[in-house]
């Protein structure tokens, strides 16, 4: 990118130019990544908001497209919104559109951002009840008001990589940066060896909720450019 502080790349995709930015994990990395971004990179025609997310609502498995129509935040326990953004119809529905033309299954829906984890399937069901979002993050929402608030048109799609019923094996270990003290997490998975699993369960995960993003975001930046 070339861009100091930020990482990233630029390159085509088809048509389209594309220049990929790292938001970083959390709401305040991200909002102030996308701050910088978009200072630097001037008149974007469209922003593709995408990453990896977990499941609020059941039928939702591993690797699949999380198309968002409204994007929400919640900054602490509280159970409602702190704020929502809509994501433009006409983006939306061709956005949509795009994964239907190129068979890739999606299911339309909110998407919470959150300011930490959360790591269990009650927090995750009590989240998805009260919200009425159906899948969570930690940056979607907050890099969408700073794209509004340029005016900027912006679409938003994650990736599954933990179902509802599934528990997040560390999350505690992280703080609001996904930043991970080794000491800490080593005493932690040595007192809890069951938790191995967990976390060799999430990184495969990880993996295959990427490799289906990549497909995704390709297939938007074609039909979309």
């Amino acid at each position: 990118l070339n861009i100091k502080g930020l990482q990233g790349a630029r390159g085509r995709i088809g048509n389209s130019e594309i220049a990929l930015v790292a938001s970083g994990i959390g709401m305040r990395r991200a909002a102030e990544n996308a701050h910088r971004a978009f200072e630097e990179i001037r008149e974007p025609d469209l922003v593709i908001l995408t990453g990896v997310a977990g499941a609020l609502a059941d039928k939702l498995d591993i690797g699949d497209a999380i198309l968002g129509d409204r994007l929400m935040t919640r900054e602490g326990d509280d159970a409602h919104p702190a704020r929502t953004i809509e994501v433009s119809r006409t983006h939306f529905d061709r956005a949509s559109a795009a994964l239907d033309a190129t068979g890739i299954r999606h299911t339309r829906g909110a998407i919470l951002t959150v300011k930490y984890p959360l790591a269990t399937e009650s927090d995750k069901r009590f989240a998805g009840a009260s919200t009425g979002a159906i899948a969570v993050d930690m940056e979607t929402a907050v890099i969408a008001f700073e794209a509004a608030a340029r005016e900027i048109p912006f679409i938003a799609i994650r990736t599954i990589m933990d179902t509802v019923e599934h528990d997040v094996a560390g999350a505690g270990l992280a703080d609001e940066n996904g930043k991970v003290r080794p000491l800490k997490a080593a005493a932690t998975l040595a007192r809890n060896p069951a938790m191995v699993a967990g976390v060799i369960r999430l990184v495969r995960n990880l993996r295959k909720a990427s490799d289906a993003m990549a497909v995704a975001v390709e297939v938007l930046a074609r039909g979309l450019g």
